[in-house]
C-alpha cells in the first residue's frame, strides 16, 4: 500500500497508478499549449497540442461583436444545422 508524500494538500492530484491509455491520461495546459500526459515513469508519454496547429498560423480569436451572435450560433447548433452556425460565427 502506497501513502502520499507529506507535501500533499487540497490542491495536489495524487494518483495510485499512471495513466496506460490517452483516454486516462492527464490534461495539462494553458488554452493555447496543452498536452496529455500518460504511462509511467519508465516509459512517459506526453502529447502536445499547440493552437496554432488547427488554424495553420497565429491568429487573433478575440471578437468585439461575437457575443451578440452567441445565441443564435447555439441555436443552430442545438438544431443541427452546423453549416448555418459556422456562417454566423464568422
Amino acid at each position: 500500500m502506497k501513502t502520499m508524500p507529506h507535501s500533499c494538500n487540497h490542491l495536489t492530484l495524487w494518483y495510485a497508478q499512471p495513466a496506460q491509455k490517452w483516454v486516462e491520461a492527464l490534461p495539462v495546459g494553458n488554452g493555447r499549449l496543452g498536452a496529455m500526459v500518460f504511462g509511467g515513469t519508465a516509459v512517459e508519454h506526453l502529447q502536445f497540442n499547440e493552437d496554432t496547429l488547427w488554424t495553420g498560423r497565429p491568429h487573433a480569436y478575440h471578437n468585439k461583436g461575437a457575443s451578440g451572435h452567441l445565441s443564435a450560433v447555439r441555436t443552430h447548433l442545438f438544431e443541427g444545422r452546423q453549416a448555418q452556425a459556422q456562417r454566423v460565427a464568422q
